[in-house]
């Protein structure tokens, strides 16, 4: 076996000159060693290189989970209250729809066992019928509403401005053409749908959906359909990402339950305020992107 004396590449038996560096290949010095063929190239390294292992830092992040994390606890700094009055609204409000639901069903149970049907029966049934409708419609726009709600208040946090989840949950249901409240809706529907394939596909889509109520909140023009669709784009490729941020809450959502949801007093707020610091991150990364293509 023949190699270059010069840069030891392999040679065939009959080359006269290396088909790599282009060395003449001596008559002389044919059958150079494959030992010779490793310290030739052993000499061409420079002993003072430095070797250092880089990896490349995943684009759409410019700061780590935990610093993501840490910022968003120096943002909620002594502003956990205004969630708390937020929060334990939530709670108050869907308790006393859900007991209005429960006599409304009560008394329909009610009439149908004790009362035969007749004029008056009729329409005592018909009458609840209609408050439990009503009671379901407000604990699903108040249950629609409730993340949406969270993230923005989590904007406001970022912001300095006060995080009064009742006047914004007032505004979401306001809003331009209720714009806000036809994206939740359409985004539980796809994600309950997705769901129905095993879960998983669900919860992707869950990813896929999550800017949707931040793009909202940055363009008043927007609609619904717009929102979701751009949210879609902006998520491609950082879906598994934002899991894995979501996921790393988890024992604070375990330690949640166990207390009784007591913990998630302080769990929401974190949670919320670290998920919209890498939303927002990966908004402006996009937005960068768009101001290049539009110079080019």
């Amino acid at each position: 076996m023949k190699y270059c004396p010069n840069c030891g590449n392999e040679l065939s038996p009959n080359s006269k000159f290396c088909g790599k560096c282009g060395t003449p290949v001596n008559q002389e010095h044919e059958e150079a060693t494959f030992s010779e063929k490793m310290k030739t190239s052993f000499d061409k390294l420079q002993t003072d290189e430095v070797f250092e292992l880089k990896l490349e830092s995943a684009e759409g992040l410019d700061a780590s989970r935990t610093e993501l994390k840490n910022e968003a606890q120096k943002k909620l700094s002594g502003r956990y209250g205004e969630w708390l009055k937020s929060i334990v609204w939530y709670f108050v409000g869907i308790f006393i729809v859900a007991i209005l639901m429960g006599i409304a069903s009560g008394k329909m149970t009610e009439i149908d066992y004790y009362y035969s049907y007749n004029a008056v029966s009729g329409f005592s049934r018909f009458f609840w019928f209609i408050i439990w409708l009503i009671t379901f419609a407000a604990m699903f726009v108040i249950a629609v509403l409730f993340n949406a709600v969270l993230q923005w208040m989590a904007i406001y946090s970022l912001r300095g401005k006060e995080a009064n989840g009742v006047k914004i949950f007032e505004y979401l249901v306001k809003a331009q053409k209720n714009r806000v409240l036809k994206a939740n809706i359409l985004m539980n529907l796809y994600v309950f749908f997705w769901s129905l394939l095993f879960i998983i596909p669900g919860i992707i889509k869950q990813a896929s959906y999550i800017m949707t109520n931040i793009l909202l909140e940055k363009d008043p023009e927007l609609s619904a359909g717009e929102a979701i669709n751009l949210s879609r784009v902006i998520m491609k490729g950082y879906k598994l990402e934002f899991l894995i941020l979501r996921f790393s809450f988890f024992f604070w959502n375990m330690l949640s339950a166990f207390t009784f949801g007591l913990s998630g007093l302080y769990t929401l707020p974190y949670q919320n305020t670290t998920e919209v610091l890498f939303l927002e991150q990966l908004y402006n990364k996009y937005m960068e992107k768009q101001e290049v293509v539009e110079e080019i």
